[in-house]
């Protein structure tokens, strides 16, 4: 099986122990190539570059290992910065101090002299620590996206988990209302609900679904509902635009369908009425919504439907600053428009 390089990334990000390897054997070749004298690397320069590298290693994991916690993470900045300062000065001297009196008693058969001074060595020393203390941070940033992402994902599931029982009884009610009065379209009806299911089954566990599906489903729930209504008071639906190859996020919009049959025909209005509006633009849906007021129902009870505040919830997850949602209690009247500004690659999605 190959292995992209942006899986092998994420696999080294993961592995703590392999990302130091990584580190560590790139920066001994580089400076083994660095530091040797002559052209070709010799068998000196390669125990002269592991050697050099020996206090770096101890200065970095120093820091990443105690200074980074007890000041870094704790926000004690200054304190955090006296003490790199004070363990570069510490890392500079022992360097010194390796070269000039240690090295020909550990190898005797070899010549070693400090090629660099004690701040050429800190600057070295400095650049380590800061290059490992960003490695550092980007790594705790990205499992902290990730942890997000998956946290997100999380969220979502749940929310549409709550939503499809409700979506789920009202269809069957509208069923079984059919039902009771012995009519010959039961069949074509169950038809009409099962493929209902099968969207709440497969198609809510995309994160994108063609609008088409989408707004068939929706035509599903109205001609349900319609079966319960009287033939004045009948939910008016109308789509404008192309929507054949665009996609949206799965049960975005029935929320707002369902509550505006509650309110709108059920809610004892004297002049019941839904007027629901599609509007398909290039790269962009409309949605309007108005229905009648019940005299029963209280002011704001559209704000605070559990389907309502759901797919809000949701919009800011898939679509933050993506979309705009307004919702008017007038006195007479609900109105809801919402407007999704979709992107090439869901329109892509929604075609393969």
């Amino acid at each position: 099986m190959t292995i992209s390089f942006k899986n092998s990334i994420q696999i080294i990000i993961r592995n703590r122990v392999l990302q130091h390897i990584v580190f560590w054997s790139l920066s001994f070749l580089i400076l083994t190539n660095i530091l040797k004298v002559s052209v070709d690397i010799k068998p000196i320069d390669v125990i002269y570059s592991a050697i050099f590298l020996v206090p770096i290693i101890a200065v970095v994991y120093f820091n990443l290992r105690i200074l980074m916690p007890l000041f870094f993470e704790r926000q004690k900045y200054a304190m955090y910065s006296l003490m790199v300062l004070a363990l570069i000065a510490a890392g500079s001297g022992f360097y010194l101090i390796l070269f000039d009196k240690w090295i020909d008693y550990i190898f005797e058969g070899y010549y070693f002299i400090a090629f660099y001074s004690f701040w050429d060595i800190s600057l070295y020393f400095a650049i380590y620590l800061v290059l490992t203390s960003l490695l550092h941070l980007a790594r705790g940033w990205f499992l902290l996206q990730e942890m997000e992402t998956e946290k997100q994902k999380a969220e979502l599931k749940a929310l549409q988990t709550q939503i499809n029982p409700h979506f789920l009884f009202n269809s069957l009610n509208s069923i079984y209302s059919l039902a009771r009065k012995s009519s010959k379209q039961v069949p074509d009806k169950i038809v009409q609900l099962s493929d209902l299911l099968r969207h709440i089954i497969y198609d809510t566990d995309r994160d994108f679904i063609p609008l088409e599906k989408e707004i068939q489903m929706i035509r599903n729930y109205i001609e349900l509902q319609n079966l319960r209504t009287p033939e004045a008071n009948r939910i008016q639906f109308n789509v404008e635009g192309d929507f054949e190859r665009k996609s949206i996020a799965p049960m975005v919009i029935l929320p707002f369908v369902e509550n505006s049959f509650k309110h709108g025909l059920k809610g004892g209005a004297d002049n019941a009425f839904v007027n629901i509006r599609i509007k398909v633009f290039a790269k962009s849906l409309n949605l309007e919504i108005e229905n009648s007021k019940g005299k029963a129902v209280e002011p704001g009870s559209l704000h605070r439907g559990i389907g309502v505040e759901n797919v809000k919830k949701r919009l800011d997850l898939i679509y933050p600053g993506r979309h705009k949602l307004k919702i008017k209690d007038e006195d007479n009247a609900f109105k809801v428009h919402l407007r999704i500004e979709l992107t090439e690659n869901e329109t892509e999605l929604s075609g393969s």
